[in-house]
């Protein structure tokens, strides 16, 4: 079983559903069941607070994730029965989401969805420099 929790701003309007079934996607094509994982859809304020906070980058970003576990380590957790295992944290900002879909023809649900799957990938282990 995968739970997603969704926390989106109220004056951001998203496809909830379709975010959750790319989470969910995206997990089973990497054989990831029993997690929980946290989506929050921000402004502005919040990534950048974010961002300069626990990246120490100055300014807003798109998409910031922060793993529970270490890359293989997800398997190992032990759990009372029907307990998930947290997966981490996804926050992405709607903002920079519109404006990128703009700039890129695409509808801000997809942005939004391209940047669940980027960042799941990193939760999951995967970054930049791999190969």
């Amino acid at each position: 079983m995968i739970k997603t929790n969704l926390f989106v701003g109220s004056r951001y309007p998203v496809d909830r559903r379709k975010i959750k079934a790319t989470a969910e996607r995206v997990l089973a094509e990497h054989g990831i069941d029993n997690v929980q994982l946290d989506i929050s859809i921000v402004g502005v304020r919040k990534i950048t607070t974010l961002n300069e906070k626990y990246l120490k980058h100055d300014g807003p970003t798109d998409v910031l994730s922060f793993p529970q576990h270490d890359r293989g380590q997800l398997q190992d957790i032990p759990l009372p029965q029907g307990e998930l295992a947290h997966l981490g944290d996804v926050v992405i900002s709607f903002p920079e989401a519109v404006k990128t879909a703009k700039r890129f023809g695409k509808m801000v649900d997809q942005q939004i969805c391209f940047y669940l799957e980027h960042s799941l990938l990193h939760l999951l282990g995967y970054h930049h420099d791999d190969h």
